[in-house]
């Protein structure tokens, strides 16, 4: 089992460019435990222990760049949805955000959350817009944003690279440690350890743990598979049966790969989760895009009515603890009953 992930630029035959640039968007030590429900190498959740993280100001990027501040931020903007989901689970909010309907999910900050978003595409975000809010960090994506830090006055910028969910953790502890949100870590990082040992022990017991899940995103018709090397299949690959091969076609995230459907018939999920990337209120939701074709028809779960459409946002945007929580939540609902 591998652990790559998402928010790495597409190289997938999927679509506009407007697709690409919309799914475009440190790693921590754990136990294997032989008893863990799906997987033997899967990490044993319940015997994580979450510490506080000492303050520091300075982090190391993934270009290995240093970057250091004068003092903990306090006015951070948001151009990557990572960056909001740690914010949050440090009870921290930004000053500004490119990714609105993250912090709008029922488990971030809700509708009202009055955080101002930048405008300007993903990737090219208005510079001028996050001067003007002043901030002490902007927190952007490897690979989207490095021609952003010379347009912003010498802000410092933190690019993040985010590969696997223990990566996650991982930027979770560092921004800790540069806001001085050590107690705040431990809290949150222990309750994603938690959930998760609970989605492990309910799949042994439940009987579930065999059950084997899809998960496909994209739009227009066209879609991608999250393999078993992207964040979410590789958290899910933890609980239950993931086993979709990492082919390193890209995608969204590094575990994005090219599947057709002749080829997810033949590998016969369970229970198939769609994440759809649409556009306009007329753009029908994926699982409606491909619900004519004669293959898709016949695969079991299509069959069954194991087809769900799930929120996009902590699915394919966040990648941080607080999304993947939710990701768990969502998950073992439709598993339980596959």
């Amino acid at each position: 089992m591998s652990h790559s992930c998402r928010y790495i630029p597409w190289r997938a035959p999927l679509a506009s460019a407007v697709v690409l640039a919309a799914l475009a968007g440190c790693s921590t030590g754990g136990s294997s435990g032989e008893d863990a429900a799906a997987d033997p190498d899967a990490v044993d959740a319940a015997a994580h222990r979450a510490q506080p993280e000492e303050a520091a100001l300075s982090v190391t990027d993934p270009r290995g760049e240093e970057i250091e501040l004068d003092a903990a931020p306090e006015r951070i903007v948001c151009l990557v949805g990572l960056c909001d989901d740690i914010l949050t689970e440090l009870g921290l909010t930004p000053v500004a955000t490119s990714n609105p309907d993250l912090l709008g999910h029922e488990a971030f900050l809700g509708e009202d959350h009055g955080v101002e978003v930048i405008p300007g595409g993903f990737g090219n975000e208005d510079a001028e817009a996050i001067v003007r809010h002043d901030p002490d960090l902007v927190i952007g994506l490897k690979g989207s944003h490095e021609g952003l830090a010379s347009s912003l006055e010498g802000t410092p910028v933190w690019l993040t690279d985010s590969r696997s969910w223990e990566d996650s953790v991982g930027y979770l502890r560092a921004a800790a440690a540069l806001t001085g949100r050590g107690e705040q870590q431990a809290e949150a990082e222990q309750a994603f350890y938690d959930k998760l040992a609970e989605a492990q022990a309910a799949a042994e017991e439940e009987g579930f743990a065999s059950v084997k899940p899809l998960v496909l995103y994209g739009s227009d018709g066209a879609f991608q598979v999250d393999s078993e090397g992207s964040i979410v299949g590789g958290l899910l690959d933890e609980v239950v049966d993931y086993d979709w091969e990492d082919r390193s076609t890209g995608g969204h995230q590094a575990g994005g790969s090219d599947y057709s459907i002749e080829e997810i018939l033949a590998g016969d999920p369970d229970v198939i989760f769609v994440e759809s990337f649409t556009f306009s209120e007329d753009d029908a939701p994926l699982s409606e895009q491909l619900a004519e074709d004669p293959v898709w028809k016949r695969i079991g779960a299509v069959e069954a009515g194991r087809v769900h459409e799930v929120d996009l946002a902590p699915w394919a945007t966040g990648r941080g603890t607080r999304s993947l929580g939710v990701v768990l939540d969502d998950a073992l609902t439709h598993l339980r009953d596959a």
